[in-house]
């Protein structure tokens, strides 16, 4: 399936799920107000056999060559999102993690003041680059177009924290018995099969909401000015060739957005 390129949006878990063939549940709404501030709110869920896959996937080297992962349950925290919040005009109004019917589950809200803000914490979030995500521009008409922005952010100062010096290694020992090539093959099989089994619970929905009337958007389905993506069982083949990075192209009558320039 064509890998999606990242979005430092709420939508970023949501494309990153389709890559993994529909190893996990998320739905998303971004809803952007007309000074450019907004709200973005997330709802996400996985098995624990799917969180097993992605660790073997990693382990076996069948993430390599992806322009993102799918962010391990375990690695995803409060306080390092509101770390990431703090100083870049985010506030995170709601953060809830824990496991619901053997499911490992996640449910996030924010307030940002800025698509450049948005971009900021969900790339940090991402373990990714905070630096790519989504902007809104300035069309020639003097309209608006919302589409991937770069930023630039100047580096974090690297916190002084003691540890421990790890006990050297022999060259080659990773901690973990290596595979021959035929175990190996085995293993990704295995693994192919859990993501395979997996298909019938695919269910990603993400949505983008502009502030003023949309003109254009490559999103398969709009109603009002709320763009909408979606991807399940049923037209994930058909999605394959849809290029899934959001371009909304709206008025900016009555608005007041600081656009960003080409």
């Amino acid at each position: 399936m064509k890998k999606l390129a990242m979005l430092a949006t709420i939508s970023l878990i949501a494309l990153a799920a389709l890559s993994l063939t529909g190893c996990i549940q998320a739905h998303s709404d971004t809803v952007i107000e007309k000074d450019g501030s907004g709200t973005a709110t997330l709802t996400m869920s996985m098995s624990p056999a799917m969180s097993e896959a992605i660790r073997d996937m990693e382990e076996l080297g069948m993430t390599q060559g992806q322009e993102m992962e799918v962010p391990k349950f375990d690695d995803i925290n409060k306080d390092d999102l509101v770390k990431a919040a703090k100083g870049h005009g985010v506030k995170i109004t709601k953060f809830e993690k824990g496991t619901v019917d053997g499911r490992e589950k996640l449910d996030i809200a924010m307030e940002f003041e800025d698509l450049k803000s948005l971009s900021y914490v969900m790339g940090s979030l991402m373990g990714g680059n905070p630096g790519e995500g989504m902007g809104i521009f300035e069309t020639d008409d003097g309209n608006f177009v919302l589409k991937q922005a770069t930023y630039d952010f100047p580096d974090e100062p690297a916190e002084d924290v003691e540890e421990s010096a790890p006990a050297p290694k022999a060259e080659g020992d990773t901690g973990k018995p290596v595979l021959t090539a035929e175990e190996k093959s085995a293993k990704q099989m295995e693994v192919y099969g859990k993501l395979m089994a997996a298909v019938g619970e695919l269910d990603i929905k993400f949505t983008i909401t502009v502030p003023g009337e949309i003109i254009e958007s490559n999103a398969p389905a709009v109603e009002g000015t709320t763009s909408i993506w979606a991807i399940n069982p049923s037209n994930m083949m058909n999605q394959q060739d849809q290029n899934m990075e959001p371009v909304i192209t709206f008025s900016s009558k009555g608005l007041k957005i600081k656009a960003l320039k080409e």
